[in-house]
């Protein structure tokens, strides 16, 4: 008995589906679609689910058929966003977006915002997203700057805990250091407040 033929199929005459799709396959030629196949197979009687159909040409080495990119539906475009839709020509879709996103950010200069970018495309009728701006920025080399909190210029005067500042620390680090050890500083302090 063959193998991947089930038993019933052999014994009942039934057809096996996966040698039909790789004789349709074969056919067809090297690039095939799956849904040709199913298309094929329909027409013979046959119903089978595109996802054996496509682990079938999968294992038999067969390569789908590129359906290429689309170019952007002006109806789609104009839902989301309508001065980007009316920007969009039709040599729109032959443009390399990545590589006038890497130009226009080079021409920007170093501190550039992906919305600078989406704005100087939407005049030169290119529709790119903000995602893929700040992707293709990232990857370029192009680091978004973080904004920081701003350092006081009154860090010395602010109260740490206790009542304490900076100043105060910082002296009391430096009569630790002539003393020699934090418990002869206690002791020096005990004793100058008996005095006191």
């Amino acid at each position: 008995m063959p193998r991947g033929v089930p038993k019933k199929a052999a014994e009942g005459g039934e057809v096996n589906k996966a040698e039909l799709i790789r004789k349709i396959a074969k056919g067809m030629g090297k690039a095939v679609r799956p849904r040709d196949i199913t298309a094929a197979l329909k027409e013979q009687g046959v119903a089978v689910s595109g996802s054996l159909i496509s682990k079938t040409l999968k294992r038999a080495g067969f390569k789908r058929k590129g359906t290429g990119k689309k170019a952007p539906s002006a109806k789609r475009s104009a839902d989301k966003k309508p001065a980007v839709a009316a920007a969009i020509g039709n040599n729109a879709s032959q443009i390399n977006k990545a590589q006038r996103i890497r130009d226009v950010a080079k021409a920007l200069g170093k501190k550039v915002r992906p919305r600078d970018v989406i704005a100087e495309l939407v005049k030169e009728g290119i529709a790119v997203s903000s995602a893929q701006v700040s992707s293709t920025l990232s990857a370029a080399g192009y680091r978004r700057k973080r904004r920081g909190k701003k350092a006081t210029a009154v860090v010395a005067n602010r109260p740490i805990g206790n009542g304490l500042n900076l100043e105060a620390l910082i002296a009391a680090k430096a009569l630790i250091a002539k003393v020699g050890s934090v418990e002869v500083a206690q002791e020096a302090l005990l004793a100058l407040k008996k005095l006191g």
